[in-house]
């Protein structure tokens, strides 16, 4: 039986016409007796409503279809069929029989004029003469196919258990049917085939017809008629609306009708898109919404579309599994520009994953720092760490909301992933343990009421991308306690969204340009002491001592801040040190800063491994010159790429100077 629904669908309704299908309860009820057959499907057909015989409908038509791709290659012209059927139908009595098909020749259709009645007998095709046929048998999920021959038929050697007689289409007097000479019984159940329970059918009443006719006018008495046939188009016409109790005006229309946002893609416009909107102004009197964003198609990282044949579709439930929800959601996001078709790679996926574990240990570090903080941040306590992690929440804030604004989604996530990873973890973190560890007691708790400020905007602006664990963490971090059930205490769903900080904010907390122009240097300065270490080839746990000749007075606590951000044993503060001559050094707008290297290195092995690397950036440089110094290349290549070569110069060149300042250091 083929599902009328989706036939009418396809082929008779593009431009909304209701065309009905009508159910037969009588047919079904004038089925006789039951036996105990192995049904293609496993559906039983005697369903009390409606639904259940549309499901079963399309489970047989799906069945068919799926037999008729596997066999279609064996023998041109063959057909599957079971029973009785007629020729307008195709598959009416696929799956509504015995799991024995007889694949035959067109004209054997013509013999199979009657069925076998006698008690516990399945039934078969009647047929004048056959040298061998073949079987479908569907055991679980696998099918198969079996070839029987005359004598396997007479011997019934393959299969057991039910017999069913086979009987040719004339008896010996030429009027009445009889056992077939050659073929006295075969057996229809396979020994792996569980029995399932299904009204066995008469003559004349296993046909399409007696069960569901597709048409306007009611066929007659005892026939039902289905209350949802309406063409897919037209009926997601009226999706903004009739989802929500339209034609009554309730509060949840009212509430959402007009909505926003419309997302979708841009292949259904016309079939779609354009359609809601003509049903939203002839049914409710205005647009459905007023903004639509197209989404790309995501493609693998060579640029081709998804596809099974070649291997490069992964299953989203097998990535959720392996790395989380939102680590898919947010590691896809990352990578889909406004507009464009985003390459999929899973490495970004993990990317997610880790992003995910570093949120979580930003939480867990914060808790492992003592209960919810109390009372206001006090002005007077903070630190210029502090000032500045909250200019850099406003700036997050600002630059999130706006690309939001603007669905440049991609871009939010970048900024959150820059702000998170990169400003609040790498650098106010580690700067706050310089409070954390210390004995100030006052301090500590106005660092930690940061901490819960930043981290509670932090949330909400994650939840949109990682809605899960951002719930997670809203909870157990507290931030639901003592908020209204509608302001996020019964969910972060609930919460505000992060607001700006307003000038009166930021002059009563001292947020000024000039805080955040000092932090910058004072990281920049981390950052060439840093690259000291890395020149030297320390390791990052090697303790050193580090001199600064400052150009300013530095406070206690911002030495140690640096002392921590330097991984450093000591900083030194000394306006009036000499070092000695090739002692690496960076200069920096809040001072110059020293690596003093005695005891650390042997001198005769790093000499020699500076010479090779020196000698590995020269042969770079003199490579790039040769380009640059070549017409043909000049002259030939884009603007482009003759700036890219200029630029890697300068690199090798100031990389060469380095090296030689180090080696010169050493002598």
């Amino acid at each position: 039986m083929g599902n009328l629904r989706d036939w009418c669908i396809s082929r008779q309704l593009w431009w909304g016409h209701r065309v009905p299908v009508w159910y037969n309860r009588q047919g079904l009820a004038a089925l006789s007796k039951v036996t105990k057959v192995v049904c293609l499907t496993g559906q039983e057909l005697a369903g009390g409503n409606a639904r259940e015989l549309r499901l079963a409908a399309w489970r047989l038509a799906k069945t068919s279809g799926f037999l008729k791709q596997r066999f279609r290659n064996y023998d041109t012209g063959w057909d599957i069929f079971v029973n009785r059927r007629s020729l307008e139908h195709a598959f009416a009595n696929d799956g509504l029989a015995n799991v024995l098909l007889v694949p035959g020749l067109p004209d054997l259709l013509n013999h199979a004029i009657h069925i076998s009645t006698e008690p516990h007998v399945p039934k078969v095709p009647q047929f004048s003469w056959v040298h061998k046929f073949y079987a479908a048998l569907q055991i679980g999920p696998n099918l198969y196919r079996v070839k029987f021959t005359v004598k396997e038929l007479k011997d019934g050697r393959k299969l057991y258990d039910h017999q069913a007689v086979v009987r040719e289409k004339n008896g010996a007097d030429g009027n009445s049917p009889g056992t077939h000479p050659l073929a006295e019984k075969l057996v229809t159940r396979p020994a792996s085939a569980r029995d399932i329970k299904l009204l066995d059918l008469v003559p004349n009443v296993n046909t399409e017809e007696t069960l569901c006719r597709c048409q306007i006018e009611s066929p007659g008495a005892g026939w039902e008629q289905d209350p949802d046939v309406l063409d897919t188009w037209f009926s997601s016409w009226l999706w903004p609306f009739a989802t929500m109790g339209w034609p009554e005006q309730t509060d949840t229309l009212k509430k959402f009708y007009p909505t926003t946002d419309l997302v979708t893609g841009p292949d259904i416009i016309f079939f779609w898109v354009a359609r809601m909107i003509m049903a939203g102004y002839e049914f409710m009197g205005e647009m459905p919404f007023r903004n639509v964003y197209f989404t790309g198609i995501i493609r693998d990282k060579l640029g081709r579309k998804m596809s099974k044949s070649l291997g490069n579709s992964p299953d989203p439930l097998d990535l959720i599994a392996k790395y989380g929800a939102d680590a898919l959601r947010f590691g896809t996001m990352r990578g889909a520009p406004l507009g464009q078709d985003v390459l999929f790679d899973e490495k970004d996926v993990e990317l997610g994953r880790n992003f995910c574990n570093k949120l979580w240990n930003a939480c867990r570090f914060r808790q492992l720092q003592g209960g919810a903080s109390e009372g206001e941040i006090n002005p007077a306590l903070l630190t210029t760490d502090d000032q500045w992690v909250l200019l850099r929440l406003d700036t997050a804030i600002r630059e999130v909301t706006a690309a939001l604004n603007d669905y440049k989604f991609n871009e939010a996530a970048g900024v959150l992933y820059r702000f998170f990873w990169s400003e609040y973890c790498d650098w106010y973190v580690e700067a706050s343990k310089a409070v954390l560890q210390g004995g100030d007691a006052a301090r500590k708790a106005n660092t930690l009421a940061v901490i819960d400020f930043v981290l509670s905007h932090t949330l909400r602006l994650f939840h949109p991308f990682l809605p899960f664990i951002t719930e997670e963490l809203w909870q157990g971090m507290g931030f639901n306690q003592d908020l209204p059930e509608n302001q996020g205490g019964k969910t972060i769903m609930y919460a505000h969204w992060p607001k700006p900080l307003d000038d009166d904010f930021k002059d009563y907390y001292g947020l000024g340009e000039h805080v955040a122009a000092y932090v910058e240097q004072k990281y920049e300065l981390v950052r060439q002491g840093r690259n000291l270490r890395r020149e030297a080839n320390l390791a990052p746990g090697r303790k050193v001592k580090f001199f600064l000749k400052p150009l300013e007075t530095f406070s206690g606590h911002e030495t140690t801040v640096l002392t921590i951000l330097l991984g450093a044993e000591s900083l030194e503060i000394d306006p009036a040190y000499s070092p000695k001559k090739g002692t690496p050094s960076a200069r920096s707008p809040l001072g110059e800063l020293y690596l003093p290297l005695e005891g650390l290195i042997d001198v005769q092995a790093e000499k020699a491994r500076l010479g090779k690397e020196l000698a590995k950036v020269m042969a770079e440089v003199e490579k790039v010159q040769q380009k640059l110094n070549n017409p043909n290349f000049t002259q030939k290549v884009p603007p482009s790429v003759l700036q890219e070569h200029q630029r890697r110069l300068a690199e090798w060149q100031e990389k060469q100077a380095r090296v030689e300042a180090a080696i010169q250091g050493l002598n």
